[in-house]
C-alpha cells in the first residue's frame, strides 16, 4: 500500500467521525430552531387567544370567540391547525378543545399567573415543549393570565409534522452538502498527499535509471527535508558498500595475480618430478617443491587475512580487548621462531593496562605480522621487543634489522611491495609476500588506528600503532 493512501486509512476514521457529529450538532441546531419559530407563532396565537377573552369577559360578553381573524391565523396551515383550549381557576374548560386538558393539570396549583395582563400590551415568546397526542406528535404552548380578575389558563398545540418534515427535508440537505464537502475533502486531500508524493518517485526514477556500477550519493534535493537523513543513511551505506565491495575486488585481483607464480611452479616442478626416476635431482625437486607449497600456502593465507582486514571496518563485531593479554599470547606462540633464529626477544607489557574497542582475532593478527616482519629483518642472534603502551594505547615492535629508509616508509604499507634486503647469514634476498605490513595498516584503520615508521634505539624499525 502507498503512503498517500496509508494516511487516507487512517484519516479516514476521524474525517467520518467529524462528519457524523457535524451532522449531529447540525441537526440539534435546526431542530431548536424549527421549535422556535414553531414557539412564536404559537405565542402570537396565544396573545390573540388572551386579549379576545379579555374583551369577552370584562367589555364585550357578546363578541365571537375566537375571532375571524384569530381562526386565520389558527389555520394557516390547514392540515395542521392550531388546537386551543381556555380553563379556570377549578379547571374547568370554558372555551375551546377539551382533548388538550391533561396539558393543563400540571398548572392548577400554581399560585403566580405564568403571564400577566401585561401579555396583551406586548407580545413575549414562551417556550414550549412536544408531547404525543392521538400517536401524534405536537408542540404545546401554555401559559396563565388573569382576566375579569380570575385566573385562567391557556394551552395552544399544534402538530409537528410539519415542522418535521422541514427538519427532514433541510437535514438531507445539509447531509448532501457535508458529504459533497467530504468527498472534495478526500479528494483534495488524496491530490495533496499525491503532489507531495511526486518527489519520492522522481527519486525512484532516479535510481532506477542508475547502472549496477554506479555508486555516485543520492543527491538530498531530489527528496523532501523530512527525508534527508534517510537519504544521508543511504548514501552512508552506499559508502560502506562501495569500500567493502572495492576491498572484495583488490582482494580478487590481488590474489589472482600472486597466485599465478606459485601456482605455475607448482605445477612445472611436478612435471619434473613425474619424468625424473628416483635420484639425488628427483629428492632436490621434491624439497623445492615442497618449498613452493609452503609459500603458496603462506600467501594464501596472509591474502584471505588482508581480505578479512579490509572488511573489517564494516563486518567486524567489536568488544573490549585487552591489548596486554593479547600480545602475551602472540609472544608465546612465537617464542619458537625467535629461538630457531637465535633472537633475544623481549615482551614489556604496560603497567597501566591498555584496552580498546576491536576484533581480537584480527589484532592478533597484526601483532603477529609485525613480530614475523620483525623476525624476518633482525640478523640471526639479533634482538626483537614487543611492548604495550598506554595514554594512549600503543603497540610498539622493535628490531635490530638494516630498518627501512624515510623513502619507503610510506610505501611499504601498499599491498605486495617491499623493500629489497639480504639475509645476513645466506646472503640470499629475504622471501616474503609483502602482504604483512598491509595487513598492519588495513587492521589499524578498522581500530581507528595508524601505524607510523620510526627508527629503533636497537638499530633496527621501530613499528608504532597508535589508537584513538
Amino acid at each position: 500500500m502507498s503512503l498517500a493512501a496509508r494516511l487516507l486509512e487512517w484519516l479516514l476514521a476521524p474525517l467520518l467521525s467529524v462528519w457524523l457529529v457535524s451532522l449531529g450538532i447540525s441537526f440539534m441546531s435546526a431542530r431548536t430552531t424549527v421549535d422556535t419559530a414553531l414557539d412564536d407563532g404559537l405565542s402570537a396565537a396565544a396573545l390573540m387567544l388572551v386579549s379576545e377573552w379579555e374583551q369577552r369577559v370584562t367589555t364585550r360578553p357578546d363578541i365571537v370567540f375566537p375571532s375571524d381573524a384569530t381562526k386565520r391565523l389558527m389555520n394557516i396551515a390547514s392540515e395542521f391547525p392550531v388546537a386551543f383550549l381556555i380553563v379556570d381557576r377549578a379547571g374547568t374548560p370554558t372555551a375551546g378543545d377539551d382533548a388538550l386538558q391533561p396539558f393543563l393539570r400540571e398548572t392548577m396549583d400554581v399560585e403566580t399567573p405564568l403571564r400577566t395582563p401585561a401579555l396583551t400590551a406586548k407580545f413575549r415568546h414562551v417556550d414550549g415543549f412536544n408531547s404525543v397526542m392521538d400517536d401524534e406528535v405536537i408542540r404545546v404552548v401554555r401559559l396563565r393570565f388573569v382576566a375579569g380578575g380570575q385566573d385562567y389558563t391557556l394551552a395552544v398545540a399544534q402538530s409537528r409534522e410539519r415542522q418535521a418534515a422541514l427538519l427532514r427535508s433541510g437535514m438531507i440537505h445539509e447531509a448532501l452538502a457535508q458529504t459533497a464537502v467530504l468527498i472534495v475533502a478526500f479528494y483534495l486531500l488524496w491530490y495533496g498527499l499525491t503532489y507531495v508524493a511526486q518527489p519520492m518517485r522522481s527519486l525512484q526514477e532516479h535510481l532506477d535509471s542508475r547502472t549496477a556500477d554506479d555508486w555516485r550519493p543520492i543527491p538530498e534535493q531530489l527528496a523532501p527535508h523530512e527525508i534527508a537523513p534517510l537519504i544521508a543513511s543511504t548514501n552512508s551505506l552506499i559508502e560502506r558498500l562501495q569500500t567493502s565491495l572495492g576491498a572484495q575486488k583488490r582482494f580478487i585481483a590481488n590474489a589472482a595475480h600472486q597466485l599465478r607464480t606459485p601456482l605455475a611452479a607448482l605445477r612445472a616442478q611436478s612435471e619434473l618430478i613425474q619424468r625424473l626416476p628416483d635420484s639425488p635431482e628427483r629428492d632436490e625437486a621434491m624439497t623445492r617443491l615442497t618449498s613452493t607449497g609452503r609459500r603458496a600456502n603462506r600467501l594464501a593465507n596472509q591474502l584471505l587475512a588482508l581480505a578479512r582486514a579490509e572488511s573489517a571496518g564494516t563486518t567486524s563485531a567489536r568488544e573490549p580487548v585487552d591489548l596486554n593479554a593479547l600480545c602475551e599470547s602472540v609472544a608465546h606462540d612465537v617464542l619458537p621462531q625467535a629461538l630457531d633464529r637465535e633472537i633475544d626477544f623481549a615482551f614489556e607489557p604496560s603497567a597501566d593496562g591498555a584496552t580498546i574497542m576491536g576484533d581480537a582475532t584480527l589484532l592478533g593478527e597484526m601483532i603477529r605480522n609485525l613480530v614475523d616482519n620483525a623476525f624476518k629483518y633482525a640478523p640471526r642472534s639479533g634482538s626483537v621487543l614487543l611492548a604495550v603502551k598506554s595514554a594512549p594505547a600503543r603497540i610498539v615492535v622493535e628490531d635490530s634489522g638494516p630498518g627501512i629508509a624515510p623513502q619507503d616508509r610510506e610505501r611499504v604499507f601498499a599491498p605486495f611491495a617491499r623493500v629489497a634486503q639480504l639475509d645476513t647469514v645466506s646472503g640470499a634476498p629475504i622471501a616474503g609476500t609483502g602482504l604483512g605490513l598491509a595487513i598492519v595498516s588495513e587492521v589499524a584503520q578498522a581500530h581507528d588506528g595508524r601505524v607510523v615508521i620510526e627508527t629503533s634505539l636497537l638499530g633496527g624499525a621501530r613499528m608504532v600503532v597508535s589508537f584513538m
